[in-house]
């Protein structure tokens, strides 16, 4: 999972991190009708720190892990124009180890997805876990194998982004018999009038059965509450559901 070197950049300067302001805004209504006052959260994968920082600001004391020692640089020097305080360590999410423990994990924007292989997501859970206090909950979301399908046949080359300074480009690609989508992503960044660096970094997404997804839980522990195909309305799972969203309890 060598991924999020180059990207980094264009990940922290583009749109993407509004989907983690937007979670962060949502949750707490979320905590108030589970009747649920997490103090520490564990954000999984928390990549340039947006929704780590956001909830942060709620007063929670939040712990981050990502792989990508780049989004965890932007991660801090985020934390710290923002004045805000935050754990923030390199860790594979399938190998989590921490001595304390935390009241929420939270893993966002298919971060899951990234684990190719059936018996690391049962491993990841497990890890997260071993570190939650007891009626701790874990919240996250992936993207469906139906969305992984159709977004590598309906968009099979997208321009993701045009600006003044950047260029990018998605080409999307879909492997039936392993279940895991490709995205190959390529950027030119501008300063002043040329174009200085290209950036080429592909990213692999497995999608997941509901099924296998449940199964992992339980075996890792978990009691499961809800599944949805949007937090915020809490609309029930279709199998054109393009995500799902699983709130879950140690």
């Amino acid at each position: 999972m060598d991924v999020y070197r180059k990207f980094a950049y264009l990940y922290a300067s583009g749109d993407y991190p509004q989907y983690s302001k937007h979670i962060a805004e949502y949750l707490p209504g979320l905590f108030k009708q589970l009747d649920f006052q997490p103090k520490t959260i564990l954000d999984v994968a928390c990549g340039e720190g947006t929704f780590a920082i956001e909830m942060a600001k709620k007063g929670h004391e939040v712990t981050g892990i990502d792989q990508s020692p780049e989004m965890l640089t932007i991660a801090r020097k985020k934390a710290r124009k923002e004045n805000v305080k935050l754990d923030l360590h390199q860790m594979d999410m399938r190998q989590i180890s921490f001595k304390k423990t935390f009241d929420l994990a939270t893993s966002w924007f298919d971060s899951l997805n990234y684990i190719l292989e059936i018996s690391d997501l049962e491993t990841t859970f497990k890890g997260i876990g071993q570190v939650l206090t007891d009626n701790g909950l874990f919240i996250f979301d992936m993207n469906t194998i139906y969305w992984l399908v159709t977004l590598a046949q309906r968009y099979a080359c997208i321009v993701e982004r045009e600006t003044s300074d950047i260029f990018q480009v998605h080409r999307h690609a879909y492997d039936f018999e392993h279940r895991i989508a490709s995205f190959h992503i390529t950027g030119f960044v501008k300063d002043k009038d040329r174009w200085l660096r290209r950036i080429d970094e592909t990213h692999k997404e497995r999608g997941y059965t509901i099924e296998e997804i449940r199964r992992c839980l339980k075996v890792a522990g978990f009691t499961e509450l809800s599944y949805w195909s949007n937090l915020e309305e809490q609309v029930p799972f279709t199998p054109e559901s393009k995500r799902v969203y699983f709130v879950v309890k140690k």
